[in-house]
C-alpha cells in the first residue's frame, strides 16, 4: 500500500523501528542490519531506501554517515529522511543504539496519534459539509426539473444535469477517499473477494437492464447480506487484536524466563487469553511437529487476518531468531498495539454521529424524489383538461425518465454515501458493503413510500372537485 502522504507518519513506520530495535537488542552489527531491513518484502516502502543503503555500505564500503547523507538528501518520505539522518548521527556518536530507538518510537508513537487526532477533527468538520452537499444535488434536480416544465426547456438539460450532478458526487467520494483513506488492518483471502464480486455482478447486471424498484431493493439487500458478513468479520478482529495486545506482554515475559517456545506456548494456555487460545493452540502444535519458529508465527498472523497482528508476530519472530531482548520488544509491541487500537475506536465513535446524519438526509433526498415524480404526475392530469390547458400551459415532460434520473441519482449517492460513511469509521470497502445496502434500501423505500402518500392526498383532494368543462362554464353563463 502506498503511502497516503510524503510528509504523513504511518503505522508501518512504527513497526520498522521495532523490528531494527529488536535486532539490535540481539547486537547484531549495523550493517548486518541494514541487509536484514532492506530484505523486508513486506516493507517495501522503507526497504527500498535500506538496499540502496546496503549496496552503499555493504557493496561499495561507503562509511554509514556518507552514505546515510547520500540518500536523505534525494528522499522523499519526510519522516523516513528525518529518522535516517538522526540515525546516522546516532552511529557516529557511538550512542546506546537500543535507548536511542526506544526514544524514536516513543516519539513516533506521539507524532502519529498527534497527526491522526488532527485527521479525525478535520475529517468530522468535512464530512459534514460533505453529507450536506450530496443531499442538496436532489433539490438541485428537483428545482431545474420545475422549471424546465414552467418553460417547456425539454428532458435534453435534464439528462445533462443528472450526469454532471454524478460527476460531482463521484469527485468528491475521491476527494473524501485520498484525503482521509484509512489504512488496511484486515487480510481477505482470495476466495471472499472473488465469491463477492460473483453474487455482486449478476445482481448488478439484473439492475441495470431491468432499473426498477425491486431490482434495485433486491441489490441493497444483497450489499446488506455481504456487509453484514464482513463487519461481524471485523468485529470479532477487534476483540482478537485486544487480547492479542495482552497475549503479547504474556508471552514475552514468559519466554524471557523459560527460553524456550513450546513452554512459553504451554504456560500461556493455562491461563485466560480469550479470543487468542485456537491461534495459540495452532502455533503450539506446529512446534511440537518441528516447524520453524519464524514460520509458525507467520502463519498465526495470517490464520488471524488481522494485519497488526501479522506485523507485530514478524518483529516477535524475528527477536526470538536473532536473540534479541524479548521482553523489552514485548512492551514496546503492547504500547504500540494499544496506541493504534485507541485511534481506531475514536476514528469509530465519529463514524457513528455521520453515519445516522446520512441516513437522515438519505431519506429525505428521496422522499423528495419521490414527491416529486408523484406531482408531476398530477400536474400532467390537472393541465390535461382543454378549460385549463387554454388559461396556462405546462411543458411535456417524460415523466418515467424523470424518474430514472432521480432514482439513477440516488442510487449513485447512496454508494458515495456508504463509501463516506466507511472511511469515517476506517473501515474497508467489504465492510462498507453494510452501509451501502441500507442507503440503497432507505432510498427504495422512502422514494416509493412518498410517491404512494403523496399521490393518495392529492387523488382524495380533488376527487370531491367537480369537473370542469366548456359546456359547465356557457351552462354557468
Amino acid at each position: 500500500m502506498k503511502l497516503r502522504s510524503k510528509d504523513e507518519m504511518e503505522s508501518k513506520f512504527i513497526f520498522l523501528l521495532s523490528y531494527m530495535l529488536a535486532l539490535f537488542t540481539a547486537d547484531l552489527p549495523p550493517g548486518v542490519i541494514i541487509s536484514l531491513v532492506a530484505s523486508l518484502e513486506y516493507l517495501k516502502e522503507y526497504s527500498a531506501i535500506f538496499k540502496k543503503l546496503d549496496i552503499l555500505i555493504n557493496g561499495f564500503k561507503y562509511k554509514f554517515s556518507t552514505a546515510i547523507n547520500i540518500l536523505a538528501s534525494k528522499e522523499r518520505i519526510l519522516p523516513l529522511r528525518d529518522f535516517l539522518i538522526r540515525f546516522s548521527q546516532a552511529l557516529s556518536h557511538g550512542d546506546d543504539m537500543q535507548a536511542y530507538l526506544d526514544r524514536e518510537i516513543n516519539m513516533a508513537i506521539s507524532e502519529y496519534e498527534a497527526n491522526m487526532m488532527r485527521k479525525i477533527d478535520s475529517m468530522a468538520n468535512f464530512l459534514s459539509i460533505y453529507g450536506t452537499l450530496s443531499s442538496s444535488l436532489i433539490f438541485l434536480m428537483v428545482n431545474l426539473t420545475l422549471v424546465s416544465i414552467l418553460f417547456n426547456m425539454g428532458t435534453s438539460s435534464l439528462e445533462l444535469l443528472s450526469m454532471s450532478l454524478v460527476m460531482i458526487v463521484l469527485l468528491m467520494t475521491l476527494v473524501v477517499y485520498m484525503s482521509y483513506k484509512p489504512e488496511t488492518y484486515v487480510i481477505y483471502k482470495k476466495r471472499e473477494k472473488y465469491l463477492t464480486i460473483s453474487l455482486i455482478m449478476p445482481v448488478l447486471i439484473l439492475t441495470i437492464l431491468m432499473h426498477s424498484f425491486i431490482s434495485i431493493l433486491l441489490l441493497g439487500s444483497e450489499f446488506l447480506a455481504l456487509g453484514i458478513y464482513f463487519r461481524s468479520k471485523e468485529r470479532k478482529l477487534d476483540i482478537l487484536e485486544r487480547h492479542y495486545v495482552t497475549f503479547v506482554t504474556y508471552f514475552s515475559r514468559t519466554y524471557s524466563i523459560v527460553n524456550n517456545l513450546k513452554e512459553a506456548f504451554s504456560s500461556i494456555l493455562r491461563g485466560d487469553i480469550g479470543k487468542m487460545r485456537p491461534l495459540v493452540m495452532s502455533a503450539y502444535n506446529r512446534i511440537e511437529f518441528g516447524i520453524k519458529k519464524s514460520i509458525v508465527f507467520e502463519l498465526m498472523g495470517e490464520e488471524s487476518g488481522s494485519v497488526l497482528i501479522l506485523m507485530m508476530n514478524r518483529v516477535i519472530a524475528n527477536t526470538i531468531e536473532y536473540g534479541g531482548n524479548i521482553r523489552h520488544i514485548g512492551d514496546i509491541l503492547a504500547k504500540v498495539g494499544t496506541s493504534l487500537l485507541n485511534i481506531r475506536a475514536k476514528r469509530e465513535q465519529n463514524g457513528r454521529a455521520f453515519e445516522a446524519s446520512v441516513y437522515a438526509l438519505q431519506a429525505s433526498s428521496s422522499a423528495i424524489g419521490g414527491t416529486l415524480i408523484s406531482l408531476l404526475g398530477i400536474f400532467e392530469k390537472i393541465f390535461s383538461f382543454d378549460i385549463i390547458s387554454n388559461i396556462f400551459t405546462l411543458g411535456k415532460v417524460n415523466i418515467s425518465l424523470i424518474s430514472l434520473l432521480i432514482l439513477f441519482i440516488l442510487i449513485v449517492i447512496s454508494f458515495a454515501n456508504g463509501i463516506a460513511i466507511t472511511i469515517a469509521y476506517g473501515k474497508s470497502i467489504y465492510s462498507g458493503m453494510y452501509f451501502i445496502g441500507i442507503l440503497m434500501i432507505i432510498t427504495v423505500i422512502a422514494f416509493h413510500l412518498s410517491y404512494i402518500m403523496t399521490s393518495g392526498i392529492f387523488s382524495s383532494v380533488f376527487k370531491g372537485l367537480p369537473n370542469v368543462s366548456p359546456s359547465s362554464l356557457a351552462n354557468f353563463q
